[in-house]
């Protein structure tokens, strides 16, 4: 009897159809990349980014990682249209407990738009006094519906109990914290294929965070 699967190169599946080595083999989703994060040292106005971020807001990508530039240079990158009240989100949302979702546009050069999801975090230290930022920013440019203003919602609810000292999140804030952190994490450890499944991830999150900015 003729082994069919060895001849034709393929292998039977479960119901008893022949699989093509075609057919065997991975496929994933194939994803531009277009999730950045960013980290803010409040006290010394350092923002530090990498190079998906850096190319939204036209920052040098070598002294944004490194180096880091102050919030003046960094929010210069936003669309002179949304740039006043992307600083006033900003600004309200460090002086509160701290979570900012947001669609803008940004400029990175003259002539050049992008749309831009942000998800920013903002920790405060026991004063209150704000400390620390962190997030991710997702290009969506692509996907973005000609002519749809741009929107802004944040979640600034009450602070916990002062045993926890940290802001009450949505389940998806939380979901996208932990993923940065297994970003930055999985980013050191020069696996490609392993960043780019938590990016795909980011993406995902950061598309539905964008969905409580409307």
């Amino acid at each position: 009897m003729i082994d069919r699967s060895r001849r034709h190169g393929g292998h039977m599946g479960a119901s008893g159809r022949l699989l093509t080595e075609e057919a065997l083999r991975p496929r994933f989703v194939d994803i531009p990349q277009a999730v950045g994060s960013w980290d803010w040292d409040i006290p010394n106005d350092r923002i530090y980014c990498d190079d998906i971020v850096a190319s939204l807001y036209g920052i040098d990508s070598a002294s944004a990682s490194h180096s880091g530039c102050s919030l003046d240079m960094f929010v210069s990158g936003h669309h002179p249209g949304d740039r006043d009240w992307m600083n006033d989100a900003i600004r309200d949302a460090m002086q509160g407990s701290g979570i900012l979702v947001a669609e803008y546009r940004t400029q990175p050069e003259e002539g050049v738009e992008k749309w831009a999801l942000v998800r920013a975090r903002y920790y405060h230290d026991a004063q209150g006094r704000p400390m620390r930022a962190r997030g991710i920013i997702v290009d969506i440019t692509n996907s973005k519906l000609d002519g749809q203003a741009p929107s802004v919602a944040q979640h600034l609810p009450d602070r916990n109990p002062p045993d926890h000292g940290l802001p009450d999140m949505h389940p998806l804030d939380r979901a996208a914290e932990l993923c940065i952190s297994a970003r930055e994490v999985i980013a050191t450890t020069r696996k490609p294929f392993l960043l780019r499944l938590v990016d795909m991830v980011l993406l995902e999150l950061g598309r539905e965070l964008g969905k409580l900015a409307q």
